[in-house]
């Protein structure tokens, strides 16, 4: 009775980026690590919304979503090593 399709299921990779585009935000807070979990995120995520787009899985706006974190995970450090430069100096 209760089927399920190939569409309903949200893509792994799709989770995992956003996931991963949190706590890279989130550890910026810690260290610049965030930048690295935020590439390893945006690497993840475009490789589910590939998935998605070949109607392997669901789950399209979870992976922009997961990419969209990792890129900001990704630009806040930069920015903030920037700023620090221009304070400092």
């Amino acid at each position: 009775m209760n089927e399920t399709t190939n569409n309903s299921v949200t893509n792994g990779k799709a989770i995992a980026s956003l996931i991963l585009g949190i706590i890279s935000i989130l550890i910026i807070i810690f260290s610049g690590l965030g930048a690295i979990v935020g590439i390893v995120g945006l690497i993840i995520g475009i490789f589910g919304l590939q998935e998605i787009r070949n109607g392997k899985d669901g789950g399209r706006k979870v992976a922009i979503a997961g990419i969209i974190c990792s890129i900001i995970g990704i630009i806040l450090p930069i920015i903030l090593i920037i700023i620090s430069i221009f304070i400092f100096f």
